[in-house]
């Protein structure tokens, strides 16, 4: 039987503080003192997790499908959350990611790479006001809404990922030791891809299930990253955008609507259909 909005979210929470767990026994297990990773059976169980829950996910989203739930292509019907708990969720999610932003920014400083850093926390800053706002102009009437506004807001945690996937490749240049950055460069990927995905209503190209099945799985592994150690900005920034995904499944999974759904005109051209 196809789960509820709220069943989504708590299962997505719950299955997430399982992959912090697996994660954070890891990393307390399998590490010596001298940060060298050894033979541990949480070497199998983190990825053994990790495409369980792949699967799991992706089963979730079939029992809709089976069902004949589709997701509206329309931004103003896949997305619309007029309700105030909504309210009340986007604005702390993109305030939490606003305020993780601006820690990191005290802390840039003195860090090696403060550059790359500093431009993470801008992206982060930009990616925690469009959320809201997105979400916002997906409540909008017909003659008040506001689609070039939706485009940025839609392409920021895009460029945010794509952004730490890099400075994590830089701070982790020399390092040997692929277990101590691995699940972050999955998850950092992961959300880079699901926030794409949930985009594409803003762009007119709708992939509804592959965009519900993406943020759930992207979810998990942003709560299992945040077992690693990083600055508390970061940490602050990582858990908002893992809440921000289950929101969106969250509001995704109550727009679901039963039978054949009118699909919006695709747009023409390369950089509308990018």
């Amino acid at each position: 039987m196809p789960k509820s909005p709220l069943q989504n979210g708590v299962f997505l929470c719950a299955a997430g503080a399982f992959g912090v767990f697996f994660r954070w026994m890891q990393l307390q297990l399998a590490f010596d003192d001298a940060g060298l990773a050894g033979p541990s059976v949480w070497n199998v169980i983190v990825p053994l997790s990790i495409v369980l829950a792949a699967w799991l996910y992706r089963r979730f989203v079939r029992q809709y499908e089976k069902a004949a739930m589709e997701l509206p292509g329309d931004l103003y019907q896949a997305l619309r959350n007029d309700r105030l708990l909504y309210a009340i969720a986007r604005w702390t999610f993109g305030g939490l990611m606003c305020l993780g932003a601006l820690l990191l920014l005290a802390k840039a400083e003195t860090d090696k790479y403060a550059g790359f850093l500093r431009l993470l926390s801008l992206l982060g800053f930009l990616t925690g006001l469009s959320f809201p706002f997105l979400l916002g102009e997906a409540n909008r009437a017909p003659e008040d809404r506001r689609p070039w506004l939706c485009i940025p807001c839609a392409v920021m945690p895009v460029l945010f990922f794509a952004w730490w996937l890099i400075c994590c490749y830089r701070q982790n240049s020399i390092n040997s030791v692929i277990w101590s950055y691995a699940v972050d460069v999955l998850a950092f990927s992961a959300a880079m891809f699901a926030f794409f995905r949930a985009g594409g209503f803003a762009f007119r190209q709708p992939t509804g299930a592959r965009a519900m099945t993406a943020c759930m799985f992207a979810s998990y592994l942003c709560f299992m990253s945040l077992a690693s150690e990083r600055y508390m900005g970061m940490q602050l920034m990582l858990f908002a955008a893992a809440m921000m995904l289950v929101l969106y499944v969250w509001i995704m999974t109550a727009n679901l609507l039963r039978g054949q759904v009118e699909e919006p005109e695709p747009q023409t051209g390369g950089f509308e259909r990018l």
